[in-house]
């Protein structure tokens, strides 16, 4: 991978790999083996910079995963939001996701 391309436009954003986007419409001629191997190229450099990655960057990732995935749901009753710490003055949370029930998938 050469090229990485992040950018916003009018029709949103979008990521270049090589020049070639992520993006794809309905007058688009390329397969959709042509993006999944560019979202893959995408995914293994991750792979391979992952022991650089910070603790807000692997919060991120799990943020996607919870959300996106079909295998997981949020548990509300071990969810919570935190009053204002007195040692630091944040408030904090915690978000519980639990795989869902093989039979649920």
């Amino acid at each position: 991978m050469k090229k990485i391309e992040i950018n916003e436009g009018c029709f949103g954003h979008d990521v270049l790999i090589n020049d070639e986007s992520l993006f794809t419409h309905e007058f688009d001629n390329r397969s959709p083996e042509k993006i999944s191997g560019l979202q893959t190229s995408l995914i293994l450099k991750l792979d391979e910079i992952k022991d650089s990655l910070d603790m807000m960057d692997w919060v991120a990732i799990a943020e996607i995963i919870a959300s996106r995935s079909n295998e997981y749901e949020m548990n509300e009753d071990e969810s919570k939001d935190y009053d204002k710490c007195d040692q630091c003055g944040n408030y904090g949370y915690t978000l519980v996701y639990n795989k869902k029930d093989e039979t649920n998938i």
